[in-house]
């Protein structure tokens, strides 16, 4: 009689067990296992960056690293925890002088955001250059055709104008911001 105790009462434990287990499975969401519906190219102040986001279940999961380092943040991952910062909460200024928003940073991570506005600015400027070229080749075409490939033409046309205008807007930025840069790196000696 006890050995049946035993066994009626070891199966009920494992149901219990088992159920508790796959309930508590289904409660937690995963991406393992999903379908991938696409990916988006991420551009972070005008620049895309080598990884891209992906689509699952509607949802656009970007990679949270290379967007943090790209913007010159510090994400800290502390368990089940993912902290960003902008980098002058967490370290302390060598220097009172004021340097923006790049006080308090590591030199190590400032030659590293320097390294990568270089990169922005250079490819921006070839953007630019790429953009100018085309749009001279579009003035330059033959007038003589139909009403419908002028209108192509003309907002084509357009769109490389305002294209190059974000690229030099960018430009511009990059700059000041290399300049910030260089000054908080000068502040550091």
């Amino acid at each position: 009689m006890k050995k049946w105790s035993y066994l009626l009462s070891g199966v009920l434990i494992g149901a219990v067990v088992a159920t508790a287990g796959s309930a508590f499975a289904d409660q937690l969401k995963s991406l393992v296992g999903q379908t991938i519906a696409g990916e988006y190219i991420v551009k972070v102040n005008g620049n895309s960056l080598s990884e891209n986001a992906i689509v699952v279940d509607g949802k656009a999961h970007v990679p949270l690293r290379a967007v943090s380092d790209s913007l010159g943040v510090n994400l800290k991952v502390d368990g089940k925890t993912i902290q960003i910062t902008n980098g002058s909460a967490d370290t302390k200024s060598v220097n009172t002088a004021s340097t923006g928003k790049y006080e308090g940073w590591p030199k190590e991570k400032l030659n590293g955001r320097k390294a990568e506005l270089e990169k922005y600015l250079s490819d921006t400027e070839k953007d630019r250059d790429k953009a100018v070229s085309n749009l001279q080749k579009i003035s330059n075409m033959n007038t003589a055709v139909s009403d419908d490939i002028l209108a192509i033409r003309s907002e084509t046309k357009k769109n490389t104008e305002i294209g190059i205008q974000e690229a030099e807007a960018n430009i511009a930025k990059y700059k000041t911001e290399l300049e910030e840069i260089n000054k908080a790196i000068a502040a550091l000696k």
